[in-house]
């Protein structure tokens, strides 16, 4: 599997009350081609400052970012923009309330320019039934939208402009076990689909376990440790490592179906 970002040596320092806050230090890690990489640490660790430098949100204080081959500017080209896409945590704030689903989903076929306005509109129609909602909720408000249903619509987004690589930041953790479950399941679906790769946000070690190729572990902005899910949760080298793995809380037995079923792609339906 080859490699489609390779991170190199990426370190963050800000400025705050006169002092410099070493957000990011000396990391280094690959994302592959295909896969789910998940990012995984406590509040502080540094996780979602690397989301925002391989979004170009924020620049690097040293280091690279190599993606499919070629080193990202700190200054994002269109083109990148439109092949790294986002899903945000709270698909509330991240949806423009102003807009109607149809107008929020077509904004990055708009800014690209890509396609004609009637094709745009027959996208769009496209990407809810790809997400599992009904072409018809493009007239709605996000506001008359359950929590899953407004994910669902945040993932056509993302989708929207064929991007290879999607950051996913916290993209379940406001949603309850069974619509998070669904969505989970949607996501893989759509993973293996269209060849996507993910880089996955997270605190939720279970999260990782149904559904990442991979894991890095973030400490005190350093990265930890980096390997497949399985070898991971089986031997982690790092008592940082051990330490989270034994923290995850014991599931139901409901709780642990669903999880089963997510990874297995066979929940019924896309409910909420």
């Amino acid at each position: 599997m080859s490699t489609l970002l390779d991170i190199q040596g990426i370190g963050k320092t800000f400025a705050s009350d006169g002092h410099s806050v070493r957000a990011l230090d000396d990391v280094s890690l690959e994302v592959r081609r295909g896969e789910c990489h998940a990012i995984v640490g406590e509040s502080g660790s540094g996780k979602s400052t690397l989301a925002n430098l391989i979004l170009g949100i924020l620049a690097p204080s040293e280091g690279r970012m190599v993606f499919d081959g070629t080193e990202l500017p700190g200054r994002r080209l269109a083109e990148h923009r439109r092949r790294i896409q986002l899903v945000q945590q709270n698909p509330l704030s991240s949806l423009n309330p102003r807009r109607k689903v149809g107008a929020s989903i077509r904004l990055p076929l708009d800014v690209h320019k890509l396609g004609t306005p009637s094709e745009r509109k027959s996208r769009v129609e496209s990407l809810l039934v790809e997400v599992g909602l009904e072409p018809e909720m493009a007239r709605r408000s996000p506001s008359s939208l359950s929590g899953g249903q407004r994910q669902r619509v945040a993932i056509a987004r993302a989708l929207a402009a064929d991007p290879d690589l999607i950051v996913l930041d916290e993209p379940t953790s406001a949603l309850d076990v069974l619509v998070q479950a669904r969505v989970l399941a949607l996501l893989d679906k759509l993973r293996r689909e269209r060849g996507l790769t993910y880089v996955f946000i997270t605190h939720d070690l279970a999260v990782v376990r149904a559904l990442a190729d991979r894991i890095s572990v973030f400490a005190s902005g350093k990265l930890v440790e980096s390997g497949a899910v399985d070898d991971i949760f089986a031997n982690p080298r790092a008592s940082f490592t051990r330490n989270l793995i034994s923290a995850v809380p014991v599931v139901t037995e409901e709780e642990a179906a669903l999880r089963e079923l997510a990874r297995q792609g066979g929940l019924p339906g896309p409910g909420p």
